[in-house]
């Protein structure tokens, strides 16, 4: 294929879509027309029924990468940047050591952790930072803001957004299974609302919302949290976001070790699913009261959902309403906070000692459920030594620390790697 006319460079953290979406808009086109130019879509003709499936959000074949690179005058690198998987590193979700799948279309496919659907995302950084290029294509959509564990903008001091001021729809929605919405509309800025207002009619596409979703901080309008409950929110945030920046600390404590950030996303991913289960055992590790509560009416509503699903025939799938994520940012930071508190624990007992009422009560609505979250490839090795036997007879934690999660092969040493303890000083 030959290379575009003109192309752009991406910007920091910037996503497959958000890119897509601003060289559109500079060369006059649509997204879709865009796509197809790159090899996105496999062939010309895929127009016809087009679009960008949500695999490719996470990542490309090498022959589509290079093809995207060469069209768009970019290096393999850059592409790649450009993709969810250059955050598997340091985001366990998206690593096959805890969410082990072949392809890129089953790590996304039924990903919760992954926000494949519609993104989060902050009206000030949408602004773009003042340069020429910002003010006419607008900010980066960030690759971050795909990720549940971020929920908050600690520069522009606010909660993400998942959903339109105009339409209260969650922006960017799709019709069909693919990562652009509405492909060939040529009319949209890239900060504006893409989400259909209303349902298709037969041979007709209504229009789209079309609202500005980037907005300065003198023209925010959402109510924010109590002062307290805000900066608990934000600084929750940096220590994450720091975790997920490629030159952060690669290791962090948990449970009185020192483990990979990676797998420490896991944890929080699987404690998260407990926290809920067990819910209100974790309501006491809540940092404010206004999130406690806010925790309150929603385990009710996952609770009553569960009960729900387990009342239909065939597969009910009713785990999921404890193990997905919540979409809203101020119930998603609300959560976390209780997950870190818990594995902020010194050493293993005291770390048993926090998360054993959680385990009863878990274990004791549901036993499955509750095993299925600490179980092997799913949970650090520090966390299944504290977690891992069965509440009615834990062993003593000396004997669990010398023996360690027996490998799968038999052999008798534990697999530790990237693994130390940490030492706290503490007055």
């Amino acid at each position: 294929m030959r290379p575009l006319p003109r192309s752009l460079h991406p910007l920091p953290d910037e996503t497959l879509t958000g890119y897509i979406l601003r060289l559109a808009h500079r060369l006059g086109t649509s997204p879709g027309a865009i796509a197809i130019r790159t090899g996105l879509t496999g062939h010309r003709k895929a127009n016809v029924l087009f679009r960008v499936p949500i695999r490719l959000l996470h990542d490309l074949d090498p022959d589509e990468i290079q093809t995207f690179a060469e069209t768009t005058r970019l290096t393999r690198k850059e592409v790649r940047h450009l993709l969810t998987s250059s955050l598997a590193e340091r985001y366990g979700p998206l690593s096959g050591k805890f969410t082990p799948r072949k392809s890129a279309a089953r790590m996304v496919n039924d990903n919760a952790w992954l926000l494949t659907h519609t993104p989060r995302y902050c009206p000030g950084c949408l602004t773009g930072d003042g340069s020429e290029i910002q003010q006419l294509h607008g900010g980066s959509w960030r690759r971050s803001w795909r990720l549940p564990p971020v929920f908050a903008c600690t520069e522009h001091r606010r909660l993400l957004r998942i959903s339109c001021p105009a339409c209260q729809q969650p922006v960017h929605t799709a019709e069909s299974n693919s990562i652009i919405a509405r492909p060939w509309d040529e009319d949209l800025h890239p900060t504006q609302c893409r989400t259909t207002i209303a349902p298709r009619t037969v041979g007709r596409l209504q229009p789209a919302c079309g609202a500005q979703l980037a907005e300065s901080d003198a023209a925010r309008r959402e109510d924010l949290p109590d002062a307290q409950t805000l900066d608990h929110l934000l600084g929750l945030q940096q220590r994450l976001l720091d975790l997920l920046n490629p030159i952060g600390p690669e290791s962090t404590p948990c449970v009185g070790w020192l483990i990979p950030a990676a797998d420490y996303f896991a944890d929080l991913r699987a404690l998260v699913g407990l926290v809920f289960l067990s819910w209100p055992a974790a309501r006491p590790f809540a940092a404010t009261p206004t999130l406690a509560e806010a925790l309150d009416q929603d385990a009710e509503r996952r609770h009553a959902r569960a009960a729900v699903l387990r009342g239909r025939p065939g597969k009910r799938h009713s785990s999921r309403p404890f193990t997905d994520p919540p979409l809203d940012p101020f119930l998603m930071g609300a959560v976390l906070g209780i997950a870190e508190r818990l594995l902020d624990a010194d050493d293993e007992e005291q770390a048993r000692e926090r998360m054993l009422p959680l385990i009863h009560q878990a274990s004791g609505f549901d036993q499955a459920l509750s095993l299925y979250l600490r179980r092997k490839d799913w949970i650090s090795f520090p966390l299944r030594i504290v977690i891992m036997n069965h509440f009615n007879h834990m062993a003593p934690m000396h004997q669990i620390i010398a023996r360690g999660p027996v490998p799968s092969d038999g052999q008798q040493k534990p697999t530790t790697k990237g693994y130390r303890r940490a030492y706290r000083s503490h007055p």
